[in-house]
């Protein structure tokens, strides 16, 4: 939801400060359609103005169908149009998030090209590398799992869940001394369910 308002205050500025074209109306008509819960008018009309000349990019419009769909839960819709989206503007965040799309449709060799790829983008954030570490401890792959999560812990040390995860993985794998270290951290950060991920390492 927070997203997509910080489109709608975009949108705003571009619908003030620029000279208006045909497609400008009808994104207009559909964020009023938005406002008033018409999703499905909504998509119409960014469909439309998708074929029509305006000051908005291809990009932003596949931004606002994604997040609409996202609204409704509809990931098999929101996913197409993020793939749109990393093919018109490809950035770190937006195969972050195509990667987790794909992960919420449990087509996790898709969710993993994602991620891979929004490392190679941009190999000095965590967050990729945090989503590639959940996933492979889910998948009880905990040598990649550890591999992963220790990169997301150097570039994201205060987040406490990359800690939790971590300390699970390196259970996994015996090292019940590194194993502890991670839960310790995960506590000082004010790991929620923080009991969860020690019976899960202990299982």
């Amino acid at each position: 939801m927070k997203k997509f308002y910080l489109l709608f205050a975009f949108f705003l500025s571009i619908l003030f400060f620029s000279c208006s074209k045909p497609g400008d109306l009808t994104v207009g008509r559909a964020m009023k359609a938005y406002q008033a819960q018409n999703y499905e008018e909504a998509l119409r009309l960014f469909n439309e103005a998708l074929s029509e000349e305006s000051n908005y990019s291809k990009d932003l419009l596949y931004n606002f169908i994604t997040s609409l769909y996202l609204q409704q839960d509809d990931y098999e819709n929101a996913v197409i149009y993020q793939e749109k989206l990393c093919e018109e503007r490809p950035d770190y965040r937006n195969f972050v998030s195509l990667g987790m799309t794909w992960h919420l449709l449990k087509q996790d060799e898709k969710a993993v090209k994602a991620y891979e790829r929004a490392v190679e983008l941009n190999p000095k954030k965590g967050e990729a590398y945090a989503s590639l570490g959940a996933l492979f401890l889910g998948k009880k792959d905990y040598e990649k799992a550890a591999d992963n999560l220790k990169k997301a812990a150097e570039f994201e040390p205060k987040i406490a869940v990359i800690h939790a995860n971590l300390g699970v993985a390196l259970a996994k794998l015996g090292e019940n001394e590194k194993s502890e270290e991670e839960f310790k951290i995960a506590e000082e950060l004010k790991c929620e369910n923080l009991e969860e991920f020690r019976a899960l390492a202990a299982d």
